[in-house]
């Protein structure tokens, strides 16, 4: 008790109560906007998951410039979509990618064997629960060569529907993961790059194809997105890759 016959605890007024949730609340905001800088999809939802694919729902404001992706103001999107398995490898199992090395220009599937195997038995299942206001973030980590000295690689693109068309827009094409680490836990692997509607290079592209239809930012293709005509499905057909098999030797004069 003080002089005044009141309680030290009293003193303590509604207004300092306010000033302290208003710096828990500032704090809180602080820390949340400094994850989301680093990482530009720090909010993203998640829809399904498995050992080497990551799907989430993201906000049409995450993708800038989204309304240049129509010649109407108001882009609608057609969500949920049905699309099956096979409908699946149809779209994506031809994609080939170009990459630029020191040795010249290298070209292979975006998505290996196994890989599109995956995508084909999880995507369906996210497709027909997309809502009809986000976009759909596809995240997949893969290992092509399988050896004790490879590492995986990942690839990320955001999809969406409108206007009879699937969208496919790319960002890192199969980015190798230098850090194992990094590789086995999903909230490590899944932060990626943000992926934007702009013209730029950073060694990878969509190589050109019959059926590859590229969507256009000022008049000139991107190359890292992919347009597909709903309304022409037959348009579409997976090549089944060839297998390549160990030689096998049938007489020692066969032998180099």
């Amino acid at each position: 008790m003080n002089q005044f016959g009141k309680s030290p605890v009293m003193n303590f007024s509604l207004l300092d109560l306010m000033k302290g949730k208003a710096l828990r609340t500032s704090l809180i905001l602080f820390l949340a906007f400094s994850f989301s800088g680093c990482y530009p999809y720090f909010f993203k939802d998640r829809m399904f998951r498995s050992e080497g694919m990551g799907f989430f729902t993201i906000d049409v404001s995450d993708l800038p410039e989204f309304d240049k992706t129509s010649k109407n103001e108001d882009v609608k999107l057609e969500h949920p979509i049905q699309l099956d398995q096979a409908k699946i490898k149809d779209y994506f199992g031809n994609l080939r990618y170009s990459k630029r090395s020191s040795v010249g220009y290298f070209s292979d599937f975006v998505f290996s064997d196994h890989e599109l195997d995956l995508l084909a038995r999880d995507l369906p299942y996210t497709l027909k629960n997309l809502p009809n206001d986000k976009l759909l973030l596809i995240i997949s980590k893969y290992d092509d060569t399988q050896s004790v000295i490879s590492f995986d690689e990942v690839t990320s693109c955001v999809l969406w529907a409108g206007e009879g068309k699937i969208n496919i827009l790319f960002g890192r094409i199969k980015r190798e993961l230098v850090d194992r680490e990094a590789a086995l836990d999903f909230s490590r692997w899944t932060r990626i790059e943000k992926i934007r509607l702009a013209h730029g290079y950073d060694g990878t592209e969509i190589a050109e194809g019959e059926n590859v239809d590229f969507g256009q930012i000022d008049g000139l293709p991107l190359r890292k997105w992919v347009v597909f005509d709903l309304k022409n499905p037959s348009k579409y057909k997976f090549t089944p890759r060839k297998q390549y098999q160990p030689v096998k030797l049938t007489d020692e004069n066969d032998r180099p």
